[in-house]
């Protein structure tokens, strides 16, 4: 191999190098390698994610949040940018995005959204910064059910499952009180049924549940002292 004939010379160079990088607190990175950041959260890599937009992310009173990706990436951004996103990101655009991707979760968060077809380009504000909306429509929920098979997880920033994306589109989101036992209980897979509040309008549906269970069984009012959901002994997860 290449690096096995270099001269001793040659080596003892590279090595005082490497040396003199560490002992200055310098990276050398190659290229096209994903690499981790001074914050070892965060992956850096250009693009954090490409591909095309396959699902919008609700919270349960409607807005979007953000949006799945065709390989299942989440990109999470704050709802004050919903109507920029909706009018030049539709569902199965082709983008490219800017930004941090979480190393241990797939969570992208976005500096930069960029429609590859259009060149359109969506500067995103932190999650909190950001004019809100002239003319900001009322919001309201309703009462809703939904049953399913939990296709994949939705993220926090800090890494947290917070919902659940069902194989029918539906949007889960657990009550923020709800202990991480519960969400430890839940996989990929499994057939769910969930009582709640929410709301479905043309960018999807979402909701919170006030209970849930697995199909088949008994639901289980959801609190901070509610445990791992009783699984029916017939049932088995879909892989």
């Amino acid at each position: 191999m290449p690096l096995l004939s270099l001269k001793r010379s040659r080596h003892a160079v590279g090595w005082c190098v490497l040396v003199a990088t560490l002992s200055l607190g310098v990276a050398v990175v190659a290229p096209g390698i994903a690499q981790l950041s001074p914050d070892t959260d965060f992956l850096q890599t250009s693009p954090a994610a490409q591909g095309t937009i396959r699902q919008y992310v609700l919270d349960p009173r409607g807005e979007v949040q953000g949006f799945l990706l065709s390989d299942g990436t989440q990109v999470a951004f704050t709802s004050r940018l919903q109507r920029d996103v909706v009018a030049a990101m539709k569902l199965g655009t082709p983008i490219r995005i800017e930004g941090r991707r979480h190393r241990h979760f797939p969570l992208v968060e976005p500096d930069t959204i960029i429609n590859t077809d259009s060149g359109a380009a969506i500067q995103v504000p932190a999650h909190l910064e950001g004019p809100m909306p002239q003319g900001k429509e009322a919001l309201s929920v309703q009462q809703m059910r939904a049953e399913g098979i939990i296709d994949r997880f939705l993220y926090e920033r800090s890494g947290r499952v917070s919902g659940l994306a069902l194989n029918n589109g539906t949007q889960v989101w657990l009550p923020p009180d709800v202990n991480d036992s519960f969400r430890r209980g839940l996989h990929v897979g499994d057939r769910i049924v969930a009582e709640g509040n929410g709301t479905e309008n043309d960018y999807g549906r979402a909701m919170e549940p006030v209970a849930m269970g697995f199909q088949g069984g008994p639901l289980t009012p959801l609190d901070y002292g509610a445990g791992r959901l009783e699984k029916p002994r017939n049932q088995h997860p879909v892989r």
